[in-house]
C-alpha cells in the first residue's frame, strides 16, 4: 500500500476536485478516529470528564490558541474534573 504512492506518482493523473474529494475523506477519518477514542474506551463508554477536555480542546482550537495553552487547558480541566467527581 505504501509503495503504491511512489509507483503510481506520475501515472495517475487527479484532477483538482478528485484532489479536494480525497483530501476531505482523509480529514473525515481522522475525525472519525478521533471521535471514537473519546468517547469510548476499550469497550466501554468514557468518562464524561475525558469528553469534556476534549472539548475544551476543541473550541480552543477553533480559536486558534496556542498548541501548549490547548493541552495544558485540556488536561487542567479533565484531571479537576476527575478530582471533583
Amino acid at each position: 500500500m505504501r509503495a503504491s504512492g511512489a509507483y503510481f506518482k506520475g501515472k495517475v493523473v487527479l484532477s483538482d476536485s478528485k484532489k479536494a474529494l480525497f483530501s476531505a475523506a482523509a480529514i473525515v477519518i481522522l475525525f472519525s478516529v478521533a471521535m471514537t477514542s473519546t468517547v469510548f474506551d476499550g469497550e466501554y463508554f468514557s468518562d464524561p470528564a475525558k469528553i469534556i477536555g476534549v472539548l475544551v480542546a476543541g473550541i480552543l482550537t477553533w480559536y486558534q490558541k496556542p498548541f501548549i495553552i490547548i493541552v495544558l487547558s485540556a488536561s487542567v480541566v479533565t484531571a479537576l474534573l476527575r478530582f471533583i467527581f
